[in-house]
Formats: C-alpha cells, structure tokens, sequence
C-alpha cells in the first residue's frame, strides 16, 4: 500500500462521503462519517470538523483498525484492508493531477 498524504479541507468532505458511500453503500451516512473520520485518527466526526474549522488539514495516516472497530460497534463487518483502500484513494481526491 501505498503511503497517504491528503492535504484535506472543508471543500473535501462532500467527495469524502461521496466516495465512501460507493464503498460501504449497506452502512448509513452518519456512520460512514464517524467511521471515516477514525479512519483519518479523529475520536469522532465533530472532532474532524472542529480540526478543519481551524484549516486545512494535511492527513498522513490511516487508522484502519480504528474504523474497523467503530464499524463493529454499529454491527457493520469491514475488513481493514478495504478500508485503507477506500481511504487511501482520497489522495486521489485530495491531491488531483
């Protein structure tokens, strides 16, 4: 896999829950949102937002296991694999050619 690094804004989230409902389509919008922001290693959805109230954020890590579980706690099985996927594709979103 390789390493991401998503320089993230405000302007991101709607491709961000855009893309992880293609992704995870069974689980609902608010979850995905949850769900994703520990993914991007916020506690929570508010938490991300709080952050990118503050600015751009520039996101380095996936904290795969981190969604997994959340997942779980919401009785909705992923593998961690896809989601370091899903999610490392937004360097796609974040960083356009």
């Amino acid at each position: 896999m390789k390493n991401i690094c998503i320089a993230f804004d405000s302007a991101l989230l709607p491709q961000l829950k855009r893309h992880l409902a293609k992704w995870f389509p069974e689980m609902g919008p608010s979850h995905r949102t949850e769900f994703a922001a520990r993914g991007l290693g916020y506690r929570t959805y508010a938490s991300l937002l709080a952050a990118l109230n503050e600015g751009p954020l520039v996101i380095d890590s996936v904290y795969a296991e981190r969604a997994v579980d959340f997942a779980r706690q919401v009785e909705f099985e992923v593998d961690a694999r896809d989601v370091r996927q899903a999610l490392a594709e937004l360097l796609d979103l974040g960083n356009p050619a």
